[in-house]
């Protein structure tokens, strides 16, 4: 039996959403799988695996850098770059212990995880990052290290179009340079199977979907949301995506909280929400597109990547896009 090395980001738990559509697709090729992830993904996987026979290893992920404003900005990114060069060189060592044990090595996120001796492939819907407005002399810098990463990999596997009309990434996925690396679209990779018609009697009038990369932006943007959707009608549910805690709350005006939800009633609860209201990033995105739902979505202050998805894919498919959670009821009628 072929084993799998599978190692996915903990920064945003939708790595781990769209990893686990690749690792149940090798599971049903017969597949042994080890996985590697960190604190809030690794609960995830654990949760959404428990059927299968798969041994999962802790291991540190690279710190969420473009946290909080200011002074702390600049402070905390020069402590995260100390500590991701840290984190690399403890992830070299890991592999080099390990890789004679696998077959393949897949990557979601996690850079220095592969091996020159056995095919190793990376999965990543950003080969070209959006820098700063005053960092953006440092493009090309970064395009090029870029490039020196994903050559170290057999393949580049791409969650997106390649047609560049219908990309959902656009310059993040189809950088000018893209020959000169080893690539492949893949599609896009969606935990969800096709649009099914909303039934009614679970109908879902607004569906809150809030995960996190930058830990300080999320309580306060639940608060907001909280209070902005007591002035809409009908029913309306959050799902924190906290694997942590397991926890069902009601609130007046309508509004149900949960922690987390399996994956069976994330299914339901986006197949049966008329508008989903979340966060701006690229796994949401490619669900939404999936299932062809309405949108209202917000960029996660200082995430670039977000920032950008967000004025390209700004008022195309079904999706408004705002940067701060204020006046719902206007963003609806926009909608």
């Amino acid at each position: 039996m072929k084993k799998i090395l599978f190692a996915v980001s903990s920064l945003w738990l939708w790595h781990a959403t769209r990893s686990l559509v690749l690792i149940k697709q090798k599971l049903k090729q017969g597949y042994s799988i080890d996985i590697i992830s960190f604190w809030n993904a690794l609960n995830y996987l654990k949760k959404e695996l428990d059927w299968y026979q798969i041994n999962f290893i802790e291991l540190q992920d690279y710190p969420a850098l473009e946290r909080w404003t200011w002074i702390k900005f600049y402070f905390y990114l020069i402590s995260d770059l100390i500590k991701t060069k840290k984190i690399i060189k403890q992830e070299k060592n890991f592999v080099k212990k390990i890789e004679n044990k696998y077959d393949e090595i897949y990557s979601d996120w996690r850079y220095w995880i592969y091996s020159r001796k056995i095919p190793s492939y990376l999965i990543s819907h950003q080969l070209s990052f959006i820098m700063p407005k005053w960092l953006y002399f440092f493009s090309k810098i970064a395009d090029l290290q870029n490039m020196f990463y994903f050559k170290k990999f057999n393949k580049v596997l791409i969650p997106d179009f390649e047609d560049e009309e219908k990309s959902l990434a656009w310059k993040l996925s189809h950088p000018s340079w893209i020959n000169k690396i080893n690539y492949e679209y893949i599609w896009i990779l969606s935990d969800f199977d096709k649009y099914y018609d909303i039934q009614e009697n679970n109908k879902i009038n607004y569906l809150f979907t809030i995960t996190w990369y930058l830990q300080e932006h999320k309580q306060s943007f639940i608060n907001i949301l909280i209070e902005q959707s007591k002035r809409l009608p009908w029913k309306k549910v959050f799902v924190l995506w906290d694997t942590n805690k397991n926890y069902k709350k009601y609130l007046w005006d309508n509004i149900t909280i949960y922690s987390y939800v399996d994956k069976k009633e994330k299914k339901d609860f986006f197949q049966n929400a008329e508008i989903i209201i979340s966060r701006a990033g690229y796994t949401t995105i490619m669900d939404l597109v999936r299932l062809n739902k309405k949108a209202i979505l917000f960029p996660t202050p200082n995430q670039t990547e977000q920032e950008y998805l967000s004025d390209f894919l700004k008022d195309k498919w079904k999706f408004v896009i705002w940067k701060k959670p204020k006046d719902l009821i206007k963003l609806l009628k926009r909608l």
